[in-house]
């Protein structure tokens, strides 16, 4: 059973899906909670426990795994990777998610959302402004194709 922040408020609340994270919602779904990228709301949102991240602007720039979800984006705000800091994320989402678990989901979740990171290398050569978009869709074209 996997344990979320609500549960961690009020015990006495019931099993939630084990594809929620600690807003009720799936991954994709917890990007619209809005947690913004800040030292604010990291603190206030990402808890201390295992789990799989996102972080996004306009696209998924970058999808992660950890034992620490706040230490680890307070990390990664603080520029320990390159093509993060690159793409400037505007918010995160994330999924608690136990550790036998982590290795599936997050394979799942990168085959899923496409980040244009992936470690600390740039996925696609670095572009700037509009020809991002126009980059990131022709090259999802061109892997649809093949």
């Amino acid at each position: 059973m996997k344990i979320t922040s609500r549960e961690l408020q009020d015990p006495t609340r019931g099993q939630i899906n084990p594809s929620e994270g600690a807003s009720g919602a799936s991954f994709g779904d917890n990007r619209h909670s809005r947690y913004g990228w800040s030292w604010e709301s990291i603190n206030r949102y990402a808890p201390e426990a295992p789990g799989i991240y996102g972080l996004y602007n306009a696209l998924w720039i970058y999808i992660g795994q950890t034992k620490n979800l706040r230490a680890q984006m307070l990390g990664h705000l603080y520029g320990d990777n390159p093509c993060i800091a690159h793409y400037q994320p505007s918010g995160f989402a994330f999924e608690l998610v136990s550790p036998q678990d982590h290795r599936r989901r997050f394979e799942e979740l990168i085959r899923q959302l496409e980040p244009l990171c992936r470690g600390k290398a740039f996925a696609f050569s670095p572009v700037q402004g509009a020809d991002l978009i126009s980059y990131v869709e022709s090259a999802k074209r061109i892997r649809r194709s093949v």
